[in-house]
């Protein structure tokens, strides 16, 4: 028992210990002084555990992977680590979430806290350097002691401790629900620790930058090749402004074109909208494409005009792929790319997607006076205000605008002063108020324009993000809209409204051809005259597409559906079934083979590949 106990063990392993402590209060502290947890205490310590066994993980790991050279590394990881966590701390108090790689990949963090870094830093962020001149000053003195080689105990003692950590941490997290961490990286380091999170992050970032092979392969080759052969570049425009116009998007939380004309209990659910289309240019059959992005696979579809990945997000899985965007076409031509979001700017993400796609600033939540809250946050009307007030400033601008007040579960709007009897006291009932406040906020928009002038000097472009009912509500749906329960008619109704409001109104009525969010840019493209050479959708202006292709591969035609789930084709007036011709089928897999290449091109970021731009270029 006594050599196992004797001074050199002891000395050892209290510093192996005291590393271990050190790290968990170091973490611990990060955990509630930028809010991923609130009170210390007071829950049921689920945190404290994750956090505690994850730093025995790491401190474990180092002593069995370095042995002798361990209490250097022990040192060098303290100083680092401790760096990176007072980092943690000054972009977590100004965005509510620690550094991920992409943000440190683009170096786009100084840029975000460095003008508020003296009102982030704290005297008590001292912590994470207080036991240093302790680690340094008793390494020194038992130095003797401490850089011996393990003994085959120790190393037995470490390893089943590093163990028991993982499997301790794996059983405690087995219950969490991960949901929320698809979409919001914040909430892995809330739930997990910032251990984890970070872990989570190095390993993700570095398995889609740097393990997954650039270089196209054969097969990928010939479908890139036939797409482009058969889709030879166009760069006739209509170019319809000699002199720069602003550029006004706003991409509206969960409109559907369902609700453009309808009336309940005889009011117009959006009275503004309606008479908007009438007097410009509406496109009425345009179906959203969105997949697991949801909001942020809308606003990917907008600007760089591919489709979203067949699963997660692109925001996440590829944040530093190489684009060309609609906001660097644009600010080539003079314009100031703004984005703005009354959200945390963490969401999906954003703060270094919009960096990564051109944008000069993106305003979130933070840099937001949030004076009047409906819904998750700041409320619409508030929003445009702040945001018109910013863009102004900018012109000719290009400023995107990402509503929030309309989103789902509607509960902000269920006392609203609208008559939706039946359905008072519903999900759909409150859907309908969030849309009809949506219809006056941007009503408040349009008169903000005209009173400072510009109204006449800015395209204004308005579309719906994605559905805003889902499946739980479709009898209600099918109810309010007097439609029978049959799979096509459910996916009928999966349409966004899209609006051109034109300066000078030099287009307008309404166009029924078939297509969808991706067809956006190409239509800017076609509208503005800009310089793209490569489009994977289509202008709405022209004869080519009439189709929208959604991510699970199903297809929207003018006269049909195809069902890929079911592999049926449904006729979309008679609701029949229809044989598939080989005509069709021929037409359904040329149709699908857009989104092979739209994957090709993010999975190997084609866009800095330069085989790629000259063959591209040279068409």
């Amino acid at each position: 028992m006594k050599k196992y106990f004797n001074r050199n063990t002891i000395i050892s392993q209290a510093f192996i210990l005291g590393m271990a402590v050190s790290l968990f209060i170091k973490v611990f502290y990060l955990q509630y002084t930028i809010g991923l947890s609130q009170v210390p205490f007071k829950d049921n310590m689920l945190i404290h555990r994750l956090l505690l066994f994850s730093s025995l993980t790491v401190v474990m790991f180092i002593a069995l992977a370095f042995q002798r050279k361990a209490i250097y590394f022990f040192i060098e990881f303290n100083i680092i680590f401790s760096a990176l966590l007072l980092l943690d701390t000054l972009y977590g108090r100004y965005y509510g979430i620690p550094l991920t790689i992409p943000i440190v990949y683009q170096l786009g963090f100084v840029n975000d806290i460095q003008d508020s870094a003296n009102t982030l830093f704290k005297w008590k962020d001292i912590v994470y350097f207080v036991d240093l001149p302790f680690i340094v000053g008793y390494a020194f003195y038992f130095r003797k002691y401490l850089f011996e080689k393990n003994t085959r105990h120790k190393n037995i003692i470490y390893l089943v401790i590093f163990l028991m950590s993982i499997g301790l941490f794996q059983t405690q997290a087995n219950d969490i629900d991960r949901t929320l961490h698809n979409y919001e990286r914040k909430n892995i380091a809330k739930d997990l620790g910032v251990l984890y999170f970070h872990g989570y992050d190095i390993i993700d970032f570095t398995r889609n930058k740097f393990l997954t092979s650039l270089s196209m392969n054969e097969s990928e080759k010939k479908i890139i090749t036939e797409y482009l052969n058969d889709n030879p570049r166009k760069d006739e425009t209509y170019n319809l402004y000699s002199e720069k116009k602003n550029l006004l998007i706003i991409q509206v939380e969960a409109l559907q074109e369902f609700v453009i004309d309808l009336e309940i209990n005889g009011e117009e659910v959006t009275p503004f909208l309606n008479c908007l289309k009438s007097e410009n240019l509406y496109f009425s059959q345009i179906y959203h494409q969105v997949a697991g992005g949801n909001t942020a696979d809308s606003e990917f579809l907008l600007n760089v005009g591919l489709y979203p990945t067949p699963t997660g997000s692109v925001n996440y899985l590829y944040p530093t792929n190489r684009w060309l965007s609609l906001s660097e076409l644009l600010n080539e031509k003079g314009y100031t790319s703004l984005a703005f979001h009354g959200y945390e700017a963490s969401f999906w993400n954003r703060q270094a997607v919009f960096r990564n796609l051109g944008f000069y600033e993106f305003i979130s939540k933070e840099e937001f006076e949030v004076d009047e809250i409906i819904g998750w946050s700041i409320s619409d009307e508030s929003f445009f205000r702040q945001s018109i007030d910013r863009s102004l400033n900018h012109q000719p601008f290009y400023s995107l605008l990402i509503t929030l007040s309309s989103h789902h579960p509607y509960d902000a709007f269920s006392k609203f002063p609208m008559d939706v009897t039946p359905f008072e006291n519903s999900q759909i009932g409150s859907y309908l108020k969030g849309v009809n406040y949506a219809d006056q906020a941007i009503k408040g928009l349009f008169q903000r324009l005209a009173d400072e002038g510009i109204l006449e000097d800015t395209i204004v472009v308005i579309y719906g993000d994605h559905s805003g009912l889902y499946l739980d509500q479709k009898v209600d749906v099918l109810e309010l809209l007097s439609l029978e329960d049959h799979p096509a008619e459910w996916v009928k109704i999966q349409k966004v409204p899209l609006i051109f409001a034109l300066p000078d109104k030099k287009l307008k009525g309404n166009i029924d051809k078939v297509g969808g969010q991706i067809d956006i840019l190409p239509t800017l493209v076609d509208i503005l005259g800009l310089d793209h050479p490569f489009l994977l959708g289509n202008s709405l202006l022209r004869e080519k597409g009439d189709y929208a292709v959604k991510r699970d591969g199903s297809i929207y035609f003018e006269d049909y559906y195809f069902d890929n789930s079911r592999g049926v084709l449904y006729n979309i007036e008679t609701l029949e079934e229809v044989i598939v011709t080989d005509d069709l089928a021929a037409r359904i897999e040329k149709c699908k083979r857009d989104l092979m290449v739209s994957d090709i091109i993010i999975r190997k970021n084609l866009f800095n590949n330069d085989e790629f731009l000259s063959i591209i270029d040279s068409r």
